[in-house]
């Protein structure tokens, strides 16, 4: 075992656990509190869908809610208030009811046929006292699926959101949004969307540096790890192109390297290594950005403008 790494382990976690809520966050976080508080005043439950690509998120904004709605279990009940699933590949009726059940924890959750999956998910969901389901993954519904399965998947969606009255929200990618052009019906249940964009530090710096700061600041340092000095959001928004989980990577690496080597703050040596070691192969880009000089940045940037 190693020793040093144990010394350090109660700091990465707490890394692990930062929650920077930048106003993309804090808005669709406020929107998905709608559906969950508001829904049961309503004729038909709020329900939202939200999408990004692959990196930008939308695991975090998940977590996020789910961790501010924990489930409690006693000796006489289960309150399961945000229950989180997935929607499976290849999306069948019978494999989403699985998916479900297994999220509420029942035991043999494949069992039995479409029928009596859905009466029990029913009973269950009840049980377990769940008021708003999140179904993440929301874009396996259009691949491999044929029209007549997405339309069939997207029914028996429809028909959950009516039968139970609970609020759903859809996660995905962004070509998850095509299912609700199969089934205008259930469309029309989905009032709230979102979409999680990358950080465009080239077009919006403000919002890129802010996270950048409040990243920072939530870090256990002694020192101040210098995240917004000179060209060190460029070199950021180069070396992560903006992703959010790609800039989170490279945060905790850099920082376990530094709690491992007891210095006081990240050094610049720390993201050299995590980018090679995490990011390079991915990224593919000319050279380290934080191994560049500040002449090498700056004309970096310049030519990024000029291809815009």
């Amino acid at each position: 075992m190693d020793l040093k790494y144990e010394d350090v382990k109660q700091k990465l976690q707490a890394i692990k656990e930062i929650r920077v809520h930048y106003p993309i966050f804090s808005a669709i976080l406020a929107n998905m509190e709608r559906c969950l508080e508001e829904s049961v005043d309503l004729a038909e439950p709020l329900c939202m869908i939200i999408t990004g690509d692959t990196g930008v998120g939308k695991s975090t904004i998940i977590k996020t809610m789910s961790d501010r709605h924990p489930s409690i279990k006693t000796s006489e009940e289960v309150n399961t208030p945000v229950l989180v699933a997935s929607v499976p590949l290849p999306a069948t009726i019978g494999a989403l009811y699985t998916s479900i059940l297994t999220a509420l924890g029942a035991p043999f959750p494949d069992r039995g046929k479409i029928e009596y999956k859905r009466l029990r998910l029913f009973e269950l969901l009840k049980r377990c006292n769940v008021r708003l389901i999140i179904l993440d993954e929301f874009q396996h519904l259009v691949e491999r699926g044929t029209r007549q399965r997405i339309e069939t998947v997207a029914d028996a969606i429809k028909s959950l959101i009516n039968q139970t009255a609970l609020p759903f929200i859809l996660v995905g990618m962004p070509a998850a949004c095509a299912v609700l052009e199969y089934s205008p019906q259930l469309a029309g249940r989905f009032p709230l969307s979102a979409e999680i964009p990358l950080f465009d530090w080239l077009e919006q710096p403000t919002s890129f540096e802010r996270l950048l700061n409040c990243f920072e600041k939530a870090l256990p340092f002694a020192k101040p790890s210098g995240f917004g000095d000179e060209t060190m959001p460029a070199r950021f928004y180069l070396a992560t192109g903006g992703n959010f989980r790609s800039f989170t990577t490279l945060i905790r690496d850099a920082s376990r390297s530094a709690l491992m080597q007891d210095c006081a703050r990240i050094e610049r040596e720390h993201l050299i290594r995590s980018f090679n070691t995490l990011l390079a192969a991915n990224r593919r880009l000319r050279a380290n950005p934080f191994q560049e000089s500040n002449t090498a940045i700056e004309r970096w940037i310049y030519q990024l403008r000029r291809n815009q």
